[in-house]
């Protein structure tokens, strides 16, 4: 993701990610962006299962630290 987001431009792979297959499991960006699909998908009887994801870039010897603690 790193090379492509380099090869791309971000403002490209953002766009990129949006549009494929990072857009068919996240909903939004926040609570106003998620509204419209949340609505689309109700009319067809399809509930929505909202969840937080956080995720950061760091090097595995400081992620093995935080996973131990």
């Amino acid at each position: 993701m790193k090379l492509m987001r380099r090869l791309m431009g971000r403002r490209l792979f953002h766009w990129m990610m949006e549009n494929t297959f990072y857009g068919q499991f996240v909903a939004g960006a926040d609570v106003q962006s998620i509204k419209p699909l949340i609505e689309k998908n109700s009319r067809y009887g399809v509930k929505s299962i909202l969840d937080y994801s956080v995720e950061e870039d760091m090097p595995e010897e400081e992620a093995r630290k935080k996973e131990k603690e």
